[in-house]
């Protein structure tokens, strides 16, 4: 009889293991089809020489040390992108990413749904000396 029971258990390890190590990589698969591809979107700019309309490419989205991280390049739609690397934040009931723009701006926006991320921007001190530093942004997914 305890041999039996000891199966049992040892079988319900097995599968509770699987289960979870499957889980991990369909969240992998999800987030990498949520996330990965081209963001167009503008910045609520309150200067009208400055060119509201950025671009995000996310390339690709992974696991390390336990934390979910994504990689790409980030810039204004005309101009030249810089490669990011992107803080995948899952412990809410939608993904947010975070980053840093080449200027020392922080970027924090989450995923709305399959085509839309919104957030903030935090303009550093140089860029916004007085007054509030936080820019909405918008991004809709193009590819």
């Amino acid at each position: 009889m305890r041999e039996g029971v000891r199966t049992v258990l040892v079988a319900l390890f097995v599968v509770t293991g699987l289960a979870v190590a499957s889980g991990v990589a369909a969240a992998q698969v999800d987030l990498a089809k949520a996330l990965v591809g081209t963001w167009e979107g503008e910045l609520q700019m309150r200067v009208k020489k400055a060119d509201p309309v950025m671009s995000l490419v996310i390339t690709s989205v992974k696991q390390e040390d336990g934390k979910w991280v994504a990689d790409g390049r980030f810039g204004g739609a005309k101009g030249k992108k810089v490669p990011v690397k992107i803080d995948v934040d899952t412990s809410g009931s939608k993904p947010s990413l975070r980053w840093k723009g080449a200027s020392g701006t922080e970027y924090d926006v989450s995923l709305l749904d399959d085509k839309h991320l919104t957030g903030t921007a935090t303009l550093t001190t140089t860029q916004a000396p007085k007054g509030d530093r936080d820019r909405t942004m918008k991004f809709e997914k193009t590819e």
